[in-house]
């Protein structure tokens, strides 16, 4: 046998031994951990945990940190200002000092440019622009009534006003929604308690959406107690159609006015933005010029027809007035004539008698107690008047005023007649229902100082027992005849 072989077969018997007595080796298993997915999980939520763990701690330190610095600057700012605290306390002074000296100064160069204003004539006077509160509020009350067409609570800001003037405003505020954007333009009017005023606005029209720029003119005035108000004789309507009297220096120092470079400037700048708004909205110019312009052109219509009727009723009552005083001019030539022929023989006797009577129709009080006499004055119905004595022939003697002359006694009552029971109380204002003349005094014979037409008002001053009244119209006073103002 071969040592090759007998190696061999002594291998094959160790093996044979080995399988018979397994060898006590370690398991290689034991030292396997098996891993689950739940473990896994957990293990995951470790390893994350630490690391936000760890961002959370980074965070709050730079927090610390940042709390740290911003305290530190702030106790810095603390030392500083109490090291300062001196030179703060005069800086706000000084502040304080300055406010106080320029709005003293604006209200001193304000006082300075009115005082100037006051020195110069209002062709070089410089405009002032919303430097009056009063005026401001003054001219906004107006356009917001305006706009409302309540044309009674405009008489608070703006008077006198006629009935015309009221009727343009209700015709036109019927198209208007508001004004807005108020701009009032000053310069001082003929001494210190007077204004001229400009006012520029966005007018808004109902149912349009662009607002259309405009600019109207206001003469204001300064009551006793220091309030406001619109003397709207100068308002454009009224310099216009000239319904009140107008004082010619005021008119002269408002075209004055207008035709100032400034004023000029303001109209055409107006002007522009006006033309303007209406190129951007076309429902604007529509109105405007379309539904507006003739919505006017229709009240002017309708207005000097309303004047033409007037005049030709005022035409018609002074031919009537003459023809009545013709024909009594023509009574009284026949009396006379008749009274020549009269014979005067008989003896008349007086007897005092002093009372108070009144007079039951019209009638004239002659020099003498003959009805040729010369008419010294007339006598109204219902008037109260002055009885001295009476005449044996039919004749009262009376007094009124300064007049003594005489009345027939047919038309003397001792008892007041309903016409003097419903005498006119003073301060009363009367609206007239027919046109009428007013007289410079209490004769039909004296000069006239106008013609009131129906529809107009008149204020009450004296009723007077000779038989006319005092009134205020037009701010002019004058005598109306008792017995028509009574009727009316």
């Amino acid at each position: 046998m071969s040592d090759f072989e007998k190696d061999k077969l002594t291998e094959q018997a160790s093996n044979e031994e080995s399988k018979s007595e397994p060898a006590q080796e370690p398991d290689v298993l034991d030292d396997l951990e098996f891993i689950s997915h739940e473990s896994v999980r957990d293990k995951s939520r470790m390893a994350e945990g630490t690391e936000i763990q760890d961002e959370l701690v980074s965070k709050k330190k730079t927090k610390r940190r940042s709390v740290d610095a911003e305290a530190a600057k702030k106790e810095k700012a603390q030392k500083i200002a109490r090291k300062n605290l001196h030179l703060i306390v005069i800086a706000v002074v000084v502040i304080i000092v300055l406010i106080v000296l320029i709005s003293w100064g604006l209200r001193q160069r304000a006082a300075k440019l009115e005082a100037l204003n006051l020195e110069q004539p209002v062709s070089s006077q410089e405009y002032e622009t919303d430097a009056h509160e009063q005026i401001n509020e003054l001219i906004a009350d107006y356009y917001a009534c305006y706009a409302d067409g309540d044309v009674e609570s405009i008489l608070q800001y703006a008077y006198p006003m006629s009935d015309s003037e009221k009727s343009y405003i209700q015709m036109y505020s019927a198209y208007v929604e508001d004004y807005d954007n108020i701009v009032c333009y000053t310069k001082t009017g003929e001494d210190e308690s007077a204004y001229i005023v400009s006012a520029s606005f966005d007018v808004k029209y109902t149912g349009v959406d662009t607002a259309a720029p405009g600019m109207d003119f206001f003469y204001v005035r300064v009551n006793d107690d220091g309030t406001v108000y619109i003397d709207n004789t100068y308002s454009p309507f009224n310099l216009l159609y000239q319904e009140y009297t107008l004082d010619q220096a005021i008119v002269q120092l408002i075209q004055a006015y207008e035709s100032t470079d400034d004023v000029i400037a303001l109209q055409a700048g107006v002007q522009t933005n006006y033309e303007q708004a209406l190129e951007q909205d076309e429902a604007l110019r529509t109105l405007v010029e379309g539904t507006l312009a003739d919505a006017v052109n229709a009240w002017i219509a309708e207005y000097e027809a309303a004047q033409q009727q007037k005049t030709e009723e005022a035409t018609q009552q002074v031919e009537d007035e003459t023809a009545a005083e013709e024909a009594a001019a023509e009574e009284a030539a026949a009396a006379e004539a008749a009274a020549v022929e009269t014979t005067e023989t008989e003896e008349t006797t007086e007897t005092e008698n002093r009372a108070w009577v009144y007079v039951t129709d019209t009638v004239n009080i002659r020099q003498e107690p003959s009805e040729s006499s010369a008419v010294l004055a007339s006598a109204t119905a219902g008037s109260q008047i002055r009885q001295l004595a009476v005449t044996s022939d039919g004749w009262t003697k009376v007094k009124t005023g300064e007049i003594v002359g005489y009345i027939k006694s047919e038309y003397i009552s001792a008892e007041a007649t309903a016409a003097s029971a419903s005498s006119l109380t003073a301060g009363s204002t009367i609206t007239l229902t027919a046109s009428v003349n007013i007289r410079s005094s209490m004769s039909e014979s004296s000069e006239r100082v106008g013609l009131a037409y129906a529809g107009e008002q008149v204020t009450v001053v004296t009723s007077y027992s000779e038989g006319w009244t005092q009134v205020n119209w037009n701010g002019k006073t004058g005598y109306i005849r008792t017995d028509i103002l009574a009727s009316m």
